[in-house]
């Protein structure tokens, strides 16, 4: 059995950063996949709560305006 010490200095060492603000990863991913730049606007909304009523508001915002839209979502992603 660890000591709590010890089980603290592995979790830190797994991934020292707190949180990791930076997109470098999901760039990385998108390169990969060849999708780096759509041939059109994509608006992405991320977070934890409130995602379906932000996008369902640009949505009619943008069609209000004239916009074509196109909006994927999914409780997996």
């Amino acid at each position: 059995m660890r000591t709590l010490a010890e089980w603290l200095t592995l979790q830190e060492a797994v991934h020292p950063k707190s949180i990791d603000l930076e997109l470098t990863r999901v760039a990385a991913v998108a390169r990969a996949l060849g999708i780096e730049a759509p041939e059109f606007p994509v608006i992405t909304v991320a977070g934890t709560n409130g995602k379906g009523s932000v996008v369902a508001h640009l949505e009619a915002l943008f069609g209000a305006l004239g916009a074509s839209t196109g909006m994927f979502t999914s409780p997996h992603l």
